[in-house]
């Protein structure tokens, strides 16, 4: 009453400002929060989400916090979902998506109303659950197709197929792969296939030589599987990497080794790391907008909690960031 008072509105007003900010014009919406933060009033979240009989929480499901990107991704979703009055609630599962029935549904649980899910869900349980109890989901990082989610990202698939036109256009005939876990990983499954199709359509014959971490993002697995591959196939002339902390590892074994890069040995990253240009030679990666992704997630699920809004897919561009790290091969132009 107090506030509406002051600020010369309803007490209607003041409500929905509060509670449906959106419902509201900018200037009166605004007004009410100036008068209100004179007033010294705050609204109390535990009685507007039991008025409401919204919790106000969202999930945001996702790998891991020790990668950068993921850390960007979610820091971004976090701040535009709290400008819109959520509090996001934040859950790692790891890399595997085929077993995370148990975290998520626990999550849901506690009240939760949407969800945002790093990567397709490969959970046959979760996504019934989720579909039976109509939470609001939507899965990131991947363009996907044929899923019962609609999801923003962007196609690893041709992402992938940008580095190896780049390498084989340098005249690059020997590679090599270094893959995150696969089980449950949309993404480097992608990766991998267009890495195989790249190589069979270039007639580059026998198997693809693809080195896969199977625990995670390990620096100490790269060096381990590069030291491999040097005495394995002395031939490689280019290893494309999934990520860039792969590619910085690698780069710094293959130097320590003596060999040259990119005179010796042509590497890429994948993700464009805010740490990527400041190697030497600055590492050529794929760039991926995590803020942008993080940012447009949560104003999907923002448009679906408080407007009844469709989530629609997006698949945003990938761009593939030359920098020092590639070059031809010795003695092709």
């Amino acid at each position: 009453m107090d506030v509406a008072r002051a600020a010369g509105v309803s007490v209607a007003t003041v409500s929905r400002a509060f509670n449906l900010p959106h419902t509201v014009r900018d200037e009166a919406r605004d007004h009410v929060l100036a008068v209100a933060l004179r007033l010294g009033y705050t609204p109390n979240p535990a009685a507007k989400a039991l008025r409401l009989q919204r919790s106000g929480m969202v999930g945001a499901v996702f790998p891991t916090m020790d990668y950068g990107l993921y850390a960007r991704m979610v820091s971004s979703f976090q701040r535009r979902m709290s400008g819109y009055g959520y509090l996001s609630v934040l859950l790692t599962v790891g890399f595997d998506n085929s077993r995370v029935f148990e975290p998520v549904r626990q999550l849901v649980d506690r009240g939760v109303e949407a969800l945002m899910m790093v990567g397709r869900i490969d959970d046959p349980k979760l996504m019934s659950y989720l579909i039976d109890k109509q939470v609001p989901t939507v899965c990131t990082y991947s363009a996907l197709t044929h899923t019962p989610f609609p999801s923003i990202g962007y196609d690893n698939y041709a992402a992938t197929e940008k580095v190896m036109t780049h390498l084989l256009g340098l005249g690059h005939r020997a590679f090599a792969m270094f893959s995150g876990p696969v089980k449950g990983n949309d993404r480097q499954q992608a990766r991998r296939r267009a890495f195989a199709d790249a190589l069979e359509r270039a007639g580059i014959a026998g198997e693809p030589r693809i080195y896969e971490d199977t625990h995670g993002y390990s620096l100490d697995y790269a060096i381990r599987s590069f030291r491999a591959m040097r005495e394995n196939h002395p031939e490689v002339t280019a290893v494309v990497c999934n990520s860039d902390a792969y590619g910085l590892a690698v780069m710094s074994e293959a130097r320590r080794m003596g060999l040259r890069v990119p005179q010796d040995i042509s590497i890429t990253g994948f993700d464009n790391d805010d740490f990527s240009p400041l190697s030497e030679p600055p590492l050529t990666t794929i760039n991926v907008g995590a803020d942008q992704i993080g940012e447009l997630a949560a104003q999907a699920l923002f448009g679906v909690l408080d407007g009844g809004q469709a989530v629609e897919d997006q698949v945003l561009p990938s761009e593939l960031v030359l920098r020092g790290s590639t070059a031809a091969v010795r003695g092709t132009a």
